[in-house]
């Protein structure tokens, strides 16, 4: 009798680990519930990120543009003339860094 334990206390545990397994299936269920919503969220960061990053440089194309407008001054056509020719290399850059992923060691012709 001395290696044994009474019953009340062998029914105590028998009961608190049917109760254990029979939580596991919702309590794994709401981990994945969580590492998904978890998942989710960073998937938005991210791509909030890249759209404030495009913004910035949508931003500043525009002002490049801007100030390309503004010092030819559309007085003559060899000013109009020179204003296109530097867009074309503007867009020409864009075009390259945009292929590179931003990356200006990549281009041969980088500066």
């Amino acid at each position: 009798m001395a290696g044994q334990l009474p019953e009340d206390i062998v029914q105590a545990i028998a009961i608190s680990n049917a109760k254990s397994i029979g939580e596991q299936p919702a309590i794994l269920a709401n981990l994945a519930l969580a590492q998904q919503i978890f998942n989710q969220n960073m998937q938005q960061q991210v791509s909030l990120s890249q759209q404030q990053a495009m913004n910035q440089v949508q931003m500043a194309a525009t002002a490049k543009c801007v100030a390309m407008i503004e010092s030819a001054g559309c007085k003559n056509q060899s000013s109009i003339d020179q204003m296109g020719k530097d867009l074309e290399r503007l867009l020409k850059d864009v075009e390259r860094i945009i292929k590179n992923g931003g990356d200006e060691k990549k281009s041969p012709d980088a500066r």
